[in-house]
């Protein structure tokens, strides 16, 4: 066996009422600024259980609450500023993965000098270290898809230049896991972030980072989404169905931290990046044929074994049989969660687009390419472009 090491340090609960466990951790903090998007957690009564158990505990609390969907250097600088303004002292990330992400973010800023694009690792990106530890994050999703609880990584866009990337900047201290927070989202947006919580399972399992520790993680993830994704869009009251995808959410992010995304994720953030109304999810569903069809044929013993993980392979069976049966699997849980016809042209793409599309996939992915068990090429991509238009 290889050697290999990770590291997760986030303090996870995971469970139904969990908002209420703020009562009993050791808080960062005296004033935290709530990092939200802000209209669905003020609607359902969120944001004021948030602000009555905090006042209770005595604890003073500002609101920041205008995340765009793909959240912005500008949004990571102005929670910074309002962090100031107002003599905060740790960071409260509330609602769907852009509200966390773009607390990360600032919470890396808030200890280290200079603009947040001098710590981006690729494209314009200034290649810097961290050098100072960030202010403290609590990290509360209310949205089953990112797992962005459960990894450093905040997905940040530069409107200047339309380059959406990554950074690995800041785990939370404590991530709190309430599937009850996830009850009234639509069945719409209840998919598009079921899939990228799939999407992150099956990429961290085919991916060439795949370790000892993330494959097993990684094949119950996959597993436990196709056991639930279709319940939870077709009958979203269902509890059971919402408690086991927010924990196979908690489990993408995990492993993906433990593995890494393939270049699926690079090719979608070049899409949202040009064309921001992409929905993440929406993004990567869009392009998920095509992809895991290339991958059925290159590396066709993973598709077998993610066959194997939901239990669908039959005696007998060749690994390429298998290969084929996930992928039958997998188009028919897009039909049964309602997006199985998503396609490019959905989000005004044309094929004129295609040469920055693949020209951005580059630039997002920095060293990711390289994280494919196969090579991908330009001719590839342009391939899979045209099969999701």
């Amino acid at each position: 066996m290889d050697s290999f090491s990770f590291q997760i340090p986030t303090q996870i609960h995971v469970g139904r009422g969990k908002i209420q466990d703020l009562r009993n951790v050791k808080l960062p903090g005296k004033k935290p600024v709530i990092v939200t998007s802000g209209t669905s957690i003020k609607k359902f009564g969120y944001l004021d259980t948030l602000r009555i158990i905090l006042s209770e505990l005595q604890i003073e609390s500002v609101i920041f609450d205008s995340v765009v969907q793909n959240p912005t250097k500008r949004n990571v600088e102005e929670i910074v500023e309002v962090f100031r303004e107002n003599q905060c002292d740790f960071l409260i990330g509330f609602g769907g993965g852009s509200s966390i992400d773009a607390a990360k973010a600032a919470a890396a800023m808030l200890t280290n000098e200079g603009d947040l694009w001098d710590y981006v690792q690729i494209g314009t990106g200034k290649r810097k270290a961290f050098v100072h530890d960030p202010i403290p994050l609590i990290a509360i999703p209310t949205t089953a898809g990112t797992g962005t609880e459960g990894n450093a990584t905040a997905v940040i866009t530069n409107e200047a230049t339309g380059e959406k990337v990554g950074i690995g900047c800041c785990f939370p201290r404590i991530s709190l896991v309430d599937p009850e927070l996830t009850i009234n989202i639509s069945p719409k947006y209840t998919a598009f972030q079921g899939f990228d919580a799939l999407f992150h399972c099956m990429e961290a399992f085919i991916a060439k980072k795949a370790i000892p520790i993330s494959n097993p993680l990684a094949l119950d993830g996959v597993k436990i989404i196709f056991n639930n994704l279709a319940t939870a869009v077709n009958h979203g009251e269902n509890m059971d169905a919402r408690s086991n995808m927010a924990w196979g959410a908690t489990l993408g992010g995990m492993v993906i931290c433990l593995s890494s995304c393939t270049t699926a994720h690079n090719i979608e953030h070049s899409l949202s990046g040009i064309k921001p109304a992409v929905v993440h999810g929406a993004g990567l569903i869009i392009i998920s044929s095509a992809f895991h069809r290339l991958g059925a044929k290159r590396i066709p013993e993973k598709y077998a074994a993610l066959a194997d993980a939901i239990g669908i392979s039959m005696p007998n069976q060749t690994i390429q049989e298998k290969a084929h049966a996930f992928l039958d699997a997998f188009e028919q849980l897009k039909f049964d969660c309602g997006v199985g016809k998503l396609c490019l042209r959905d989000y005004g793409f044309l094929e004129s687009d295609f040469d920055e599309i693949i020209e951005k996939s580059h630039v997002i992915a920095g060293g990711a390419f390289s994280r494919d068990l196969y090579e991908i090429t330009d001719s590839d991509l342009r391939t899979m472009l045209l099969e999701s238009f």
